[in-house]
This record gives C-alpha cells, sequence and structure tokens, in this order.
C-alpha cells in the first residue's frame, strides 16, 4: 500500500470548500463492499437526508475516500452534481490502497473489482438499480476498466481528464520522458519499471495499448470531460470519438465529449480560477453537463440529452461554447507563419541564406516549466496557463512574435511548429511554447511541446545527430480553441528544455537525465531560418465568415 498525500491529480475537496456557500449534505455509511475472491474493499456510502430510493454514482479512488469526507458530509459548497439530493454516492478506496490495503493480491482485476461494486450496489435496498460512474484522472480511468467488464447495472459513466489504454504518447510526447507526470504515477501505482525500459515506441507498447480497455468492450453512454490546459486532452478526444464510432451496443453513437478551459486538477469541479486566468463563462459548467447526463440516464429526465452534438467545446477569449458533431468544430485552413532572425512570424517565406539564431544548451540549467500542463506543482511550476515572460529572457529561449493583430485571430486544432536546426552534440531536444501576448506585455501559455531531435522522424528509431548536420523537427502542440483578439499578437517561443514538464535532455545521447553513466554535455544549437532551412509555424485557422467582436481581454 502506498499511503501517499493527494496530489493536485485529485483536488474535488479543495475546490469545494473554497465555494463557501450553502450547500446540501449526505449521511454517511461506512461499508465493506465483496468481491468475487472472498475480499472486501472499503467504502463510505452517502445517502440524502431524506427516506427513499435513490440511482448510485461510484467513485473508486486510489487516492483515499476520505478526501470526499468534506465534499458530501457538510453543508459547504454549491456543486451541481455532488451536492444533489438526488443520488446516493458511493466512494470506494481501490484495492491495496489505504482502508482497502488488506484486500490487496497480487494481479488483481480492477474491472471485476468495479463490476462487483456495481452489482452490490444496485442490490441495496436504498438504490433504484441504476448505478453510473464518476471520476477524474485514475479515478476517470478505472471506469474505463469497469464498463470493460460490464456489469449489467451499470448504466453511465462519466470518465474526466483520463484514458483508457496506456499509450505511448502518454508517457513519453514527443519521444521525451515526461518527466512530471511519470514521477507522480511511478510514486503512486509503480509502473517505472515497464516505462523506462521501453523509451521507445516499440512492439511492447503496441501490446500494452492492445491489452487496455477496448472501445469495442464498451456497451455504456459516457461523457467525456476533458480541458485544454490538461496534458492528455488528445487522448481524452479520441478515445471519445474511437468509442463513438466503434462501441459496442448501449455505447456507439452515445458518447459526448465536453473540452473546456480548465486543468488537469480543474476539469472536475471547473472552478472559475484556472492558472493565473479566470474563465467564469465555464464556472462549473463540467459538473452541470454530468448532472444533466445522470438525470437522463440514471433518472430518465427528459431533457433531451440524446439531442445534442457529439462535442462541445469552450472558445477560449470568446467566453463561448462551441456545439458541433466533429473536430474542428468549424472549417479550418492551414496559415504558415515563417520564424524570422529578427525575432518575428512573417507570412513571407524567407528567401535569403545562412539566416540563423544560435543559443547555448545547458542541461544543468534548464529551462523552467513556470506554467503548463502539469500533475504536481514544485519548485515555482504551477497547472494551467500563466505569464512566461520571466523565463522569456533567457538566452536559450528564443521568441517569435508576431505584430499586433489588426483583427481577431481563430484557432481550432493542433498547431505544428517545425524548426531546421544543426547541433554540434550527438542529441537536444526542441521544447515550444505557443502564448498569446497582451497589450500589457504578457506572454499567456495557451499550449506546449516537445520534440527529440534524435527521434525526430521515428519514435522507434534513434537517429543521432552529426556535427553541423542540419535536421528538421516537426513539433505537434496539444488540441487549442482560442481566438487572439484584435491588437494582441501570437508568440512562439523555442528552448531546449521545458523542466521538470519534461525530463532533461543530457544530449550525449542517453534517454533519461538519470540514466547511469549518461553525462550532461553543452550543445551550441542554431536555428535555421533561411530559404533552403525555413522554420515555420502552421495554425489551422477557422474560416469564420465573421469572427465575434466582443472579446474578453486577459
Amino acid at each position: 500500500m502506498r499511503r501517499r498525500p493527494l496530489a493536485p491529480l485529485l483536488a474535488v475537496g479543495v475546490l469545494l470548500l473554497a465555494t463557501r456557500a450553502l450547500g446540501f449534505s449526505h449521511l454517511r455509511f461506512p461499508a465493506q463492499i465483496p468481491m468475487r475472491d472472498g475480499k472486501s474493499l472499503a467504502a463510505d456510502i452517502y445517502l440524502p437526508a431524506v427516506g427513499g430510493r435513490w440511482p448510485a454514482i461510484l467513485i473508486q479512488t486510489p487516492y483515499d475516500k476520505r478526501q470526499f469526507w468534506a465534499v458530501f458530509s457538510t453543508d459547504v459548497g454549491e456543486d451541481p452534481l455532488l451536492k444533489s439530493p438526488e443520488y446516493a454516492f458511493v466512494v470506494l478506496d481501490w484495492r491495496g490502497f489505504f482502508a482497502s490495503a488488506g484486500a490487496a493480491v497480487a494481479g488483481a482485476d480492477r474491472g471485476h473489482d468495479g463490476y462487483d461494486a456495481v452489482e452490490w450496489i444496485a442490490a441495496q435496498s436504498w438504490c433504484t438499480g441504476a448505478v453510473g460512474s464518476w471520476g477524474a484522472s485514475a479515478l476517470g480511468k478505472v471506469q474505463f476498466d469497469t464498463a470493460a467488464a460490464g456489469p449489467p447495472h451499470l448504466v453511465a459513466c462519466v470518465p474526466i481528464v483520463a484514458h483508457a489504454a496506456e499509450l505511448y504518447e502518454l508517457y513519453f510526447p514527443g519521444g521525451v520522458y515526461f518527466h512530471n507526470r511519470n514521477e507522480f504515477v511511478a510514486s503512486h501505482f509503480g509502473s517505472s519499471s515497464f516505462v523506462r525500459q521501453h523509451p521507445l515506441k516499440d512492439a511492447a507498447w503496441e501490446a500494452a495499448e492492445r491489452s487496455g480497455p477496448q472501445p469495442e468492450a464498451m456497451h455504456v453512454p459516457m461523457l467525456h470531460i476533458s480541458g485544454w490546459y490538461d496534458h492528455e486532452t488528445a487522448a481524452s478526444m479520441s478515445v471519445a470519438a474511437a468509442i463513438r464510432e466503434r462501441g459496442g451496443e448501449g455505447a456507439r453513437g452515445r458518447q459526448w465529449l465536453l473540452v473546456g478551459p480548465w486543468t488537469h486538477s480543474g476539469a472536475s469541479t471547473a472552478p472559475p480560477q484556472q492558472g493565473e486566468l479566470s474563465y467564469p463563462a465555464a464556472h462549473q459548467e463540467a459538473t452541470r453537463e454530468a448532472k444533466a447526463f445522470f438525470d437522463f440516464y440514471l433518472r430518465g429526465v427528459a431533457n433531451g440529452w440524446e439531442e445534442r452534438p457529439f462535442l462541445r467545446t469552450f472558445r477560449i477569449n470568446e467566453d463561448r461554447w462551441v456545439e458541433s458533431d466533429a473536430w474542428p468544430a468549424a472549417p479550418v485552413r492551414t496559415q504558415r507563419l515563417f520564424l524570422t532572425a529578427a525575432g518575428g512570424l512573417d507570412a513571407q517565406a524567407p528567401a535569403d541564406s545562412g539566416s540563423a539564431l544560435t543559443f547555448l544548451a545547458n542541461p544543468a540549467n534548464p529551462v523552467p516549466t513556470l506554467w503548463g500542463a502539469i500533475i504536481v506543482e514544485n519548485n515555482g511550476n504551477h497547472q494551467g496557463p500563466g505569464d512566461l515572460a520571466a523565463i522569456e529572457s533567457r538566452p536559450d529561449v528564443l521568441t517569435f512574435t508576431t505584430p499586433p493583430l489588426p483583427r481577431p485571430l481563430p484557432i481550432e486544432g493542433r498547431p505544428t511548429v517545425t524548426v531546421w536546426l544543426a547541433c554540434d552534440a550527438k542529441d537536444t531536444d526542441v521544447a515550444v511554447r505557443l502564448s498569446q501576448v497582451t497589450p500589457d506585455g504578457r506572454s499567456l501559455l495557451l499550449v506546449d511541446g516537445i520534440r527529440r531531435a534524435s527521434l525526430r522522424d521515428s519514435f522507434s528509431q534513434r537517429q543521432l545527430l552529426a556535427p553541423g548536420v542540419a535536421v528538421r523537427v516537426p513539433v505537434e502542440l496539444p488540441p487549442v480553441a482560442v481566438t487572439i483578439p484584435a491588437g494582441h499578437a501570437l508568440r512562439v517561443s523555442v528552448a531546449p528544455s521545458n523542466y521538470d514538464r519534461f525530463d532533461v535532455n543530457l544530449q550525449d545521447g542517453s534517454s533519461f537525465s538519470d540514466e547511469p553513466g549518461a553525462t550532461a554535455t553543452l550543445a551550441t544549437v542554431t536555428i535555421l531560418l533561411d530559404a533552403q532551412h525555413p522554420s515555420y509555424l502552421d495554425l489551422p485557422v477557422v474560416e469564420e465568415t465573421r469572427v465575434r467582436a466582443r472579446l474578453r481581454p486577459r
């Protein structure tokens, strides 16, 4: 058993306590839920304070069920779902964790545990027999395991900022070890051995993906919730689309996706404050939508849920929700902006030869994350959007900025930055950030990404750099939906690191910064910007006849 303090992965209690408004309280009843192997898992049952029978919502957590005491047992908070008197809630400690530590057995199947919990709940005298599931991150992933096991009384699921199968890209985005997330996961779940043994996308990763819950195994409606400032937005969007297209009976065509301006910890209850910015138009939208979804499927409320489009996304700066059946939600065209030696972003391709900018990449002094899609906030690094100005003055951070925009620029999709570089070391990383520059000089992070230069062509085969030889390194950024207001600017920054979101490249050909025998190596990196080697940003720009003029400045 691992008794770790609750990290930002689950901030439900803290966020609700911060609300400070009267809400409905439930009565708590401790329980032991029997499993098929004769063991029992510890749970807290929260029933409305009035007699009756209710549909139940199961929450399975590896982070200690006691974290929910203040959520359900006090009058503090106004969460539309979690404070609803129309539902019973069951919070269960995972097998082997906290109060369920005594049930630990090797090779236990969490899907089977979820199955047994659902069926036990449905048989209780206080339950109508209709059971749903809800939760974020690990509490979301376990819902896919449970749904794949097929408990007959599981009616609907709300996985939040969650993925179904284990993907190489979640552990090595751009081929770089996701240090902040992976170290957190390893400390709680002990998965570091496999991950570190496979830094390349090999057959073992393909097998891991196949062994996870598959879309065809899902047979219930789901509302998938994600955030533009989360680290696995693309994975959440992908699994929702896959189950919608290939899910089993009951799931196919009955999946919905909500993406708001939220971080990993901020998506479940959706408070207005996310990082340094506030989004009142998205306040509690995730939990309101979850309640409407459960009302339809668990309580039979005729609210027209199934008439909704598949996708509902929040467009940052316009403070509005966009509904559609496809992503991107509107037709887009690719707008290419070239990085210039003067630090600009220009629609005109370079015509000269020899233009370049150079910096020294020192693994002993990495560029800090500051703001970004991380889980654990430490060493001055924070989740979500914030001002990057403090790091943009470093000599190893190159910035490329448009002039103030004459009109709003709507972006929707996955931007890509392609960098040509030459390096005198065996390897280096290209860490890219896309930000919005406000008239008062703040550089507010939108999305960030990275690519290992030695994995520039394939994540399955390493090609070390030859000194002075130019190579092309593409960096795909996460999905985003934002409109840059007129008078603001768009900025791309290029650096050799983004720590501790991503591991530091020692630039000696090693895969990890703590690899035995690895040596930190200085590297002179030259970013090429000429006609033969143009570096550029590809933006997915929305083709709208009229972009909304009412934008809220940041």
